[in-house]
Protein backbone atom coordinates (compact mmCIF):
# COMPACT_ATOMS: atom_id res chain seq x y z
CA UNK A 1 0.00 0.00 0.00
CA UNK A 2 1.26 3.48 -0.91
CA UNK A 3 0.36 6.08 1.72
CA UNK A 4 0.08 9.76 0.81
CA UNK A 5 -0.45 12.36 3.53
CA UNK A 6 -1.86 15.77 2.70
CA UNK A 7 -1.69 18.35 5.47
CA UNK A 8 0.32 20.96 7.28
CA UNK A 9 4.03 21.18 8.01
CA UNK A 10 4.92 23.63 10.75
CA UNK A 11 7.40 24.76 13.36
CA UNK A 12 5.99 25.03 16.88
CA UNK A 13 7.84 27.58 19.02
CA UNK A 14 6.94 27.15 22.67
CA UNK A 15 7.70 29.69 25.41
CA UNK A 16 6.93 29.84 29.12
CA UNK A 17 6.15 32.99 31.07
CA UNK A 18 7.09 32.76 34.75
CA UNK A 19 4.07 34.72 35.95
CA UNK A 20 0.37 35.14 35.22
CA UNK A 21 -0.92 37.09 32.24
CA UNK A 22 -3.77 38.40 34.36
CA UNK A 23 -1.36 40.23 36.69
CA UNK A 24 -0.20 42.39 33.78
CA UNK A 25 -3.52 43.20 32.15
CA UNK A 26 -5.63 46.12 33.34
CA UNK A 27 -9.31 45.22 32.88
CA UNK A 28 -10.31 48.85 32.29
CA UNK A 29 -7.64 49.23 29.58
CA UNK A 30 -8.52 46.21 27.43
CA UNK A 31 -9.49 48.53 24.57
CA UNK A 32 -5.88 49.82 24.41
CA UNK A 33 -4.12 46.58 25.33
CA UNK A 34 -0.35 46.74 24.96
CA UNK A 35 1.56 44.08 26.87
CA UNK A 36 4.96 42.43 26.69
CA UNK A 37 6.13 39.30 28.51
CA UNK A 38 9.72 38.23 29.09
CA UNK A 39 9.77 34.47 28.57
CA UNK A 40 12.02 31.79 30.05
CA UNK A 41 13.64 30.59 26.83
CA UNK A 42 12.17 29.02 23.73
CA UNK A 43 11.80 25.45 22.55
CA UNK A 44 11.15 24.55 18.94
CA UNK A 45 9.43 21.37 17.82
CA UNK A 46 8.57 20.13 14.35
CA UNK A 47 4.83 19.80 13.89
CA UNK A 48 1.92 19.97 11.49
CA UNK A 49 -0.54 17.20 10.79
CA UNK A 50 1.22 15.77 7.73
CA UNK A 51 4.62 15.75 9.40
CA UNK A 52 3.26 14.19 12.58
CA UNK A 53 1.40 11.40 10.78
CA UNK A 54 4.36 10.68 8.54
CA UNK A 55 6.70 10.49 11.53
CA UNK A 56 4.43 7.97 13.27
CA UNK A 57 4.25 5.82 10.16
CA UNK A 58 8.03 5.86 9.86
CA UNK A 59 8.28 4.67 13.47
CA UNK A 60 6.30 1.60 12.40
CA UNK A 61 8.46 0.86 9.38
CA UNK A 62 6.42 2.57 6.65
CA UNK A 63 7.67 5.01 4.00
CA UNK A 64 4.82 7.45 3.39
CA UNK A 65 4.81 10.40 0.98
CA UNK A 66 4.02 13.88 2.28
CA UNK A 67 1.95 16.36 0.25
CA UNK A 68 2.39 19.85 1.62
CA UNK A 69 4.33 23.10 1.53
CA UNK A 70 7.39 24.43 3.31
CA UNK A 71 8.81 27.94 3.21
CA UNK A 72 12.27 29.25 2.56
CA UNK A 73 13.29 28.09 6.05
CA UNK A 74 12.10 24.55 5.44
CA UNK A 75 15.33 22.74 4.56
CA UNK A 76 15.96 21.40 8.05
CA UNK A 77 12.41 20.00 8.14
CA UNK A 78 13.10 18.28 4.81
CA UNK A 79 16.35 16.91 6.21
CA UNK A 80 14.51 15.56 9.26
CA UNK A 81 11.89 13.81 7.14
CA UNK A 82 14.53 12.38 4.81
CA UNK A 83 16.51 11.09 7.78
CA UNK A 84 13.45 9.15 8.95
CA UNK A 85 12.82 7.53 5.59
CA UNK A 86 9.85 9.69 4.62
CA UNK A 87 9.31 10.51 0.93
CA UNK A 88 9.63 14.28 0.44
CA UNK A 89 9.56 14.51 -3.35
CA UNK A 90 6.01 15.89 -3.43
CA UNK A 91 6.66 18.68 -0.91
CA UNK A 92 6.55 22.11 -2.51
CA UNK A 93 8.92 24.85 -1.31
CA UNK A 94 7.42 28.34 -1.43
CA UNK A 95 10.43 30.66 -1.43
CA UNK A 96 8.48 33.86 -0.80
CA UNK A 97 7.03 32.55 2.48
CA UNK A 98 8.22 31.18 5.79
CA UNK A 99 7.13 27.72 6.89
CA UNK A 100 3.89 27.76 8.89
CA UNK A 101 4.62 28.46 12.54
CA UNK A 102 2.86 28.61 15.88
CA UNK A 103 4.23 30.87 18.60
CA UNK A 104 2.81 29.70 21.91
CA UNK A 105 3.37 31.37 25.28
CA UNK A 106 2.05 29.67 28.42
CA UNK A 107 1.85 31.29 31.85
CA UNK A 108 2.02 29.71 35.31
CA UNK A 109 -1.76 29.20 35.31
CA UNK A 110 -1.60 27.27 32.01
CA UNK A 111 -3.23 30.13 30.12
CA UNK A 112 -1.92 30.42 26.57
CA UNK A 113 -1.46 33.17 24.02
CA UNK A 114 -0.80 31.83 20.52
CA UNK A 115 0.05 33.51 17.28
CA UNK A 116 -0.09 31.38 14.14
CA UNK A 117 1.43 32.33 10.80
CA UNK A 118 0.12 30.05 8.01
CA UNK A 119 2.98 31.14 5.75
CA UNK A 120 3.61 28.50 3.10
CA UNK A 121 0.45 26.68 4.16
CA UNK A 122 -1.50 29.42 2.37
CA UNK A 123 -0.38 27.76 -0.87
CA UNK A 124 -1.61 24.54 -2.47
CA UNK A 125 0.86 21.68 -2.75
CA UNK A 126 -0.32 21.30 -6.39
CA UNK A 127 -0.31 17.52 -6.25
CA UNK A 128 -1.66 15.81 -9.35
CA UNK A 129 -3.74 12.77 -8.38
CA UNK A 130 -3.11 11.27 -11.82
CA UNK A 131 0.17 10.13 -10.28
CA UNK A 132 -1.73 7.82 -7.92
CA UNK A 133 -2.05 4.11 -8.55
CA UNK A 134 -5.72 3.43 -7.64
CA UNK A 135 -4.94 -0.19 -6.80
CA UNK A 136 -2.23 0.70 -4.29
CA UNK A 137 -2.65 4.27 -3.06
CA UNK A 138 -4.46 5.58 0.01
CA UNK A 139 -4.54 9.34 0.59
CA UNK A 140 -5.27 10.82 3.99
CA UNK A 141 -6.47 14.40 3.66
CA UNK A 142 -5.72 16.05 6.99
CA UNK A 143 -5.91 19.70 8.14
CA UNK A 144 -3.79 21.99 6.01
CA UNK A 145 -4.26 24.20 2.97
CA UNK A 146 -7.95 24.82 2.31
CA UNK A 147 -7.66 24.38 -1.46
CA UNK A 148 -5.95 21.02 -1.04
CA UNK A 149 -8.60 19.85 1.43
CA UNK A 150 -11.44 20.68 -0.95
CA UNK A 151 -9.90 19.65 -4.29
CA UNK A 152 -7.97 16.48 -3.42
CA UNK A 153 -11.14 14.52 -2.57
CA UNK A 154 -12.56 15.26 -6.01
CA UNK A 155 -9.26 14.33 -7.65
CA UNK A 156 -9.25 11.03 -5.76
CA UNK A 157 -12.83 10.30 -6.77
CA UNK A 158 -12.04 10.93 -10.44
CA UNK A 159 -8.94 8.78 -10.23
CA UNK A 160 -10.76 5.99 -8.39
CA UNK A 161 -8.27 6.24 -5.52
CA UNK A 162 -9.16 5.57 -1.90
CA UNK A 163 -9.02 8.49 0.50
CA UNK A 164 -9.57 9.22 4.18
CA UNK A 165 -11.01 12.58 5.17
CA UNK A 166 -9.78 14.11 8.44
CA UNK A 167 -11.02 17.71 8.89
CA UNK A 168 -9.68 18.31 12.41
CA UNK A 169 -8.63 21.86 13.22
CA UNK A 170 -9.62 23.03 9.72
CA UNK A 171 -13.32 22.87 10.61
CA UNK A 172 -13.20 26.55 11.54
CA UNK A 173 -12.41 27.46 7.90
CA UNK A 174 -14.49 24.82 6.11
CA UNK A 175 -18.04 25.87 5.29
CA UNK A 176 -20.83 23.32 5.42
CA UNK A 177 -21.42 22.76 1.70
CA UNK A 178 -17.76 22.29 0.66
CA UNK A 179 -17.23 20.15 3.75
CA UNK A 180 -20.10 17.83 2.83
CA UNK A 181 -18.82 17.63 -0.75
CA UNK A 182 -15.26 16.82 0.38
CA UNK A 183 -16.47 13.98 2.61
CA UNK A 184 -18.47 12.29 -0.17
CA UNK A 185 -17.08 8.89 -1.10
CA UNK A 186 -14.29 8.77 1.48
CA UNK A 187 -13.33 5.26 2.56
CA UNK A 188 -13.15 6.67 6.09
CA UNK A 189 -14.11 9.80 7.99
CA UNK A 190 -11.95 10.26 11.08
CA UNK A 191 -12.15 12.91 13.80
CA UNK A 192 -12.44 13.29 17.54
CA UNK A 193 -15.91 13.29 19.07
CA UNK A 194 -16.13 17.10 19.24
CA UNK A 195 -15.11 17.46 15.59
CA UNK A 196 -17.65 14.84 14.59
CA UNK A 197 -20.43 16.85 16.24
CA UNK A 198 -19.16 20.05 14.59
CA UNK A 199 -19.16 18.32 11.20
CA UNK A 200 -22.78 17.24 11.65
CA UNK A 201 -23.83 20.75 12.63
CA UNK A 202 -21.95 22.46 9.79
CA UNK A 203 -23.19 20.11 7.08
CA UNK A 204 -26.69 19.65 8.48
CA UNK A 205 -26.24 15.88 8.16
CA UNK A 206 -27.43 13.34 10.67
CA UNK A 207 -25.01 10.67 11.81
CA UNK A 208 -26.84 8.12 9.65
CA UNK A 209 -26.63 10.43 6.63
CA UNK A 210 -22.90 10.89 7.20
CA UNK A 211 -22.46 7.12 7.48
CA UNK A 212 -24.21 6.73 4.13
CA UNK A 213 -21.66 9.04 2.49
CA UNK A 214 -18.51 7.23 3.67
CA UNK A 215 -17.17 3.73 4.07
CA UNK A 216 -16.83 4.03 7.84
CA UNK A 217 -16.48 6.52 10.69
CA UNK A 218 -13.76 6.49 13.33
CA UNK A 219 -14.24 8.80 16.30
CA UNK A 220 -11.52 9.24 18.93
CA UNK A 221 -12.35 10.12 22.54
CA UNK A 222 -8.96 10.86 24.15
CA UNK A 223 -8.48 8.76 27.31
CA UNK A 224 -11.83 7.09 26.68
CA UNK A 225 -10.53 5.34 23.57
CA UNK A 226 -12.25 5.39 20.19
CA UNK A 227 -15.34 4.14 18.40
CA UNK A 228 -15.64 2.56 14.96
CA UNK A 229 -18.87 2.73 12.97
CA UNK A 230 -18.67 0.40 9.99
CA UNK A 231 -21.96 -0.44 8.35
CA UNK A 232 -24.15 -1.92 11.09
CA UNK A 233 -21.11 -2.69 13.25
CA UNK A 234 -20.16 -0.49 16.19
CA UNK A 235 -16.94 -1.33 18.03
CA UNK A 236 -15.26 0.38 20.98
CA UNK A 237 -11.48 0.38 21.32
CA UNK A 238 -9.96 1.30 24.68
CA UNK A 239 -7.04 3.66 25.07
CA UNK A 240 -3.72 1.84 25.35
CA UNK A 241 -1.81 1.93 28.65
CA UNK A 242 1.12 4.29 29.02
CA UNK A 243 3.62 4.95 31.78
CA UNK A 244 2.96 8.68 31.80
CA UNK A 245 0.99 11.41 30.08
CA UNK A 246 3.05 14.55 29.52
CA UNK A 247 1.50 16.15 26.44
CA UNK A 248 -1.62 15.04 24.55
CA UNK A 249 -0.73 17.22 21.55
CA UNK A 250 -0.18 15.03 18.51
CA UNK A 251 -1.84 11.94 19.95
CA UNK A 252 -4.54 12.08 17.29
CA UNK A 253 -1.96 12.22 14.52
CA UNK A 254 -0.13 9.24 16.03
CA UNK A 255 -3.43 7.37 16.16
CA UNK A 256 -3.93 7.98 12.45
CA UNK A 257 -0.39 6.80 11.74
CA UNK A 258 -0.90 3.57 13.64
CA UNK A 259 -4.20 2.95 11.89
CA UNK A 260 -2.65 3.47 8.46
CA UNK A 261 0.35 1.26 9.28
CA UNK A 262 -2.00 -1.57 10.25
CA UNK A 263 -4.01 -1.10 7.07
CA UNK A 264 -0.79 -1.37 5.08
CA UNK A 265 -0.22 -4.71 6.81
CA UNK A 266 -3.67 -5.93 5.78
CA UNK A 267 -5.29 -5.69 9.21
CA UNK A 268 -9.04 -5.23 9.58
CA UNK A 269 -10.46 -1.90 10.72
CA UNK A 270 -10.90 -2.73 14.40
CA UNK A 271 -7.37 -4.09 14.66
CA UNK A 272 -6.08 -1.03 12.79
CA UNK A 273 -7.70 1.21 15.40
CA UNK A 274 -5.97 -0.79 18.14
CA UNK A 275 -2.65 -0.05 16.42
CA UNK A 276 -3.66 3.61 16.40
CA UNK A 277 -4.40 3.55 20.11
CA UNK A 278 -1.09 1.82 20.86
CA UNK A 279 0.95 4.38 18.91
CA UNK A 280 -0.94 7.31 20.46
CA UNK A 281 0.15 6.08 23.90
CA UNK A 282 3.77 6.70 22.90
CA UNK A 283 3.03 10.21 21.62
CA UNK A 284 1.37 11.41 24.84
CA UNK A 285 4.40 10.47 26.93
CA UNK A 286 6.63 13.09 25.25
CA UNK A 287 6.59 16.85 24.90
CA UNK A 288 6.44 17.61 21.18
CA UNK A 289 4.69 15.70 18.45
CA UNK A 290 7.71 14.07 16.78
CA UNK A 291 9.82 13.31 19.84
CA UNK A 292 8.79 9.76 20.76
CA UNK A 293 10.62 6.60 19.74
CA UNK A 294 8.76 3.31 19.46
CA UNK A 295 10.21 0.23 21.11
CA UNK A 296 8.61 -2.59 19.13
CA UNK A 297 8.43 -5.00 22.07
CA UNK A 298 6.69 -2.34 24.16
CA UNK A 299 4.38 -1.53 21.25
CA UNK A 300 3.39 -5.19 21.10
CA UNK A 301 2.79 -5.26 24.87
CA UNK A 302 0.49 -2.24 24.73
CA UNK A 303 -1.31 -3.62 21.70
CA UNK A 304 -1.91 -6.91 23.46
CA UNK A 305 -3.22 -5.07 26.54
CA UNK A 306 -6.15 -3.74 24.49
CA UNK A 307 -6.90 -6.99 22.72
CA UNK A 308 -4.65 -6.65 19.69
CA UNK A 309 -2.89 -9.42 17.86
CA UNK A 310 0.70 -9.91 16.80
CA UNK A 311 2.33 -6.84 15.21
CA UNK A 312 4.63 -8.04 12.42
CA UNK A 313 6.88 -4.98 12.29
Amino acid sequence: MQIFISGSLAYDRIMNFGGRFSDHILPDKIHVLNVSFNVNGLKEHLGGTAGNIAYGLAQLGQRPSVLGCLGRDGQRYLDWLDAHGIETGFIRTVDEEYTAGAFITTDMADNQITGFNPGAMNHSCRFDAQRLDPAEAVVIISPGNLEDMTTLPEQCRRRGARFIFDPGQALNILDGEPLAKAIEGAMMFISNDYELEMTLRKTGLSLDELRAKVGCIVSTKAEHGSVVLNGSVRASIPAAPTDQVNDPTGAGDAYRAGLLAAMAKGRDLVEACRWGAALASFAVSCFGTQEYTVDLAEFQRRLKAIGGGEADL
